[in-house]
């Protein structure tokens, strides 16, 4: 049969195509999941045997061959789905952070205001060594060397100043607690 599709006998191929594409399409649809993929791998199989047929030679077992390239077949369109995987320090920091949904951004919004107005109202010199500490990352001795102040009186700043925090932002606590632990975390 093989011989008459190769002097383009296209009864024969059909012929071969009714008689093997089921066995074929078993084998594609068992390792591919998706029956449409499978099934348009079965097909490129006997059409691709017919664009080719004047330089394939199969001496004697067409179910074999034909198996055997379905077979290669399924394993390039699996290695072609396959993911890549890609070293994290070659990943952007903007890819890895997901986009911010408006809730979010109102709530991250609201928790910077009720912190601003929170830092509002600490006394003067608890909020600039509270800013120095926090937000410029300035070490404690370095906040008592530059505003000429024990290192003590800033670490007794830094706790008040943290205690007045948690109270005035008591309507976030859980966040408030979070971040303020982080705070002061960063801080030791």
């Amino acid at each position: 049969m093989w011989q008459s599709c190769r002097k383009d006998d296209k009864k024969a191929l059909a012929e071969l195509f009714d008689r093997y594409f089921p066995k074929v399409y078993a084998l594609t649809s068992r390792n591919i999941k998706d029956s449409m993929a499978a099934e348009e791998l079965a097909m490129d199989l006997f059409f691709k045997l017919w664009q080719k047929r004047e330089q394939i030679t199969i001496t004697d077992n067409v179910p074999a061959y034909l198996l055997r390239s379905a077979k290669n077949m399924v394993i390039n369109h699996l290695q072609k789905q396959t993911i890549v995987c890609v070293p994290v320090d070659a990943l952007h920091e903007e890819s890895l952070v997901a986009p911010v949904q408006a809730d979010q951004g109102i709530l991250t919004t609201e928790i910077e205001h009720n912190y601003r107005n929170a830092l509002d109202g600490l006394s003067p010199q608890r909020r600039e060594v509270f800013v120095l500490s926090r937000e410029e990352n300035l070490t404690y001795s370095e906040i008592a060397e530059r505003m000429d102040l024990s290192v003590n009186t800033v670490k007794n700043y830094i706790t008040a100043a943290l205690t007045d925090m948690r109270k005035s932002m008591s309507d976030y606590t859980a966040v408030t607690v979070l971040l303020i632990g982080l705070l002061y975390a960063a801080s030791l």
